[in-house]
């Protein structure tokens, strides 16, 4: 008797995978799941390593990992990110590394709206107006003062992919003049997007608003320090819903602080959750949300249809929709066969 296909979840955030179990059963494998997110290396691989392909959410897969994970083929990220991925470690152990590109990439792009409007429009401050005027009896402007209207105003998106797209064409009807830096995007796609490519410094220093819509990379990490917090406008706003990494946080502290950038709108950190003392918490100019961008109930059906499909890609001996490291495609340790 042949083998079952055997698919293990390393951690989830749904309810329940009862639909999973359910279609799994019908596409007769073999199916497992668990919640050992914080698990150690050596868990990981003891758990894992008979697996023939794996859904992650947030369990660390590093190098060691990575090699004792002997029968993985494919291992598959549940959402956008993948810097709990080791993908030079993937591609070195021939395991097809995949993750859900286009997942919740609306969702991002509504809630960087909301970060935007609350943020620019001075949520917190108006809270408290707001107390004032029920307490006192008096209305004032003073501790709002100055506000200004989006209108005519320069937003910078720093990376357009799935989600900076969205954005970029959500805010057409803004009446915002727009600055993109993504140096990577074909000409095809820039006439596609009606837009063009602005290099880094030129966006921090003439958008009022700045976006951040890149992934975790070494040339991305901490890109927003001290320096290039510096050269955007004393009364601009920075908003996060990619990567906590992204934004170094001590730096962005000091930043609202000394009145180097007048706000900010966080979803991601870098460490999460924050702790209990981070002082951006209480500060006026900064609205923050629990990671929670990437969330409706839509978004989340929509990702583990695509999961689903790309398990019963990899049963018909196809590849996943979106391949992190292509490279291994071509490497003699490739564990998972494919028709080319």
């Amino acid at each position: 008797m042949e083998k079952k296909i055997m698919f293990k979840v390393t951690d989830f955030i749904e309810r329940d995978l009862k639909w999973e179990e359910e279609q799994c059963k019908d596409l007769d494998i073999e199916f497992q799941h668990y919640q050992l997110r914080d698990a150690s290396a050596a868990e990981l691989i003891e758990t894992f390593k008979d697996a023939d392909g794996l859904l992650t959410n947030m369990a660390r897969f590093d190098a060691e990992v990575m090699a004792g994970i002997d029968n993985v083929k494919l291992l598959i990220r549940h959402g956008i990110g993948y810097d709990n991925v080791d993908v030079r470690a993937a591609t070195e152990n021939g395991i097809v590394f995949a993750n859900e590109a286009t997942a919740s990439s609306e969702d991002v792009a509504e809630h960087t709206l909301m970060l935007i409007f609350d943020t620019f429009r001075k949520k917190k401050i108006q809270e408290r107006m707001l107390n004032f005027w029920i307490k006192t009896r008096k209305w004032s402007s003073d501790s709002i003062y100055p506000l200004y209207r989006l209108k005519g105003k320069t937003l910078g998106i720093i990376g357009c992919g799935n989600i900076g797209s969205r954005v970029l064409k959500r805010v057409s009807g803004f009446g915002m003049n727009v600055l993109v830096c993504d140096p990577y995007l074909t000409a095809a796609r820039w006439n596609e997007l009606g837009s063009q490519h602005t290099d880094f410094e030129t966006v921090l220093k003439q958008a009022d608003v700045v976006a951040i819509h890149v992934p975790v990379t070494e040339e991305t990490r901490h890109m927003f320090n001290r320096n290039s917090l510096r050269l955007m406008k004393k009364s601009a706003i920075l908003i996060n819903t990619a990567r906590g990494a992204i934004v170094n946080t001590a730096d962005l502290i000091d930043a609202l602080k000394k009145g180097v950038i007048a706000g900010a709108g966080l979803d991601v950190y870098e460490d999460e959750p924050p702790p209990p003392d981070f002082e951006l918490l209480n500060m006026e100019n900064v609205i923050l949300s629990p990671h929670v961008a990437w969330y409706s109930e839509e978004g989340g059906w929509d990702i583990r249809y695509m999961i689903l499909d790309d398990i019963k890609a990899f049963l018909e001996g196809r590849l996943p929709q979106f391949v992190i490291n292509p490279e291994v495609l071509k490497s003699p340790k490739l564990k998972m066969k494919w028709q080319q």
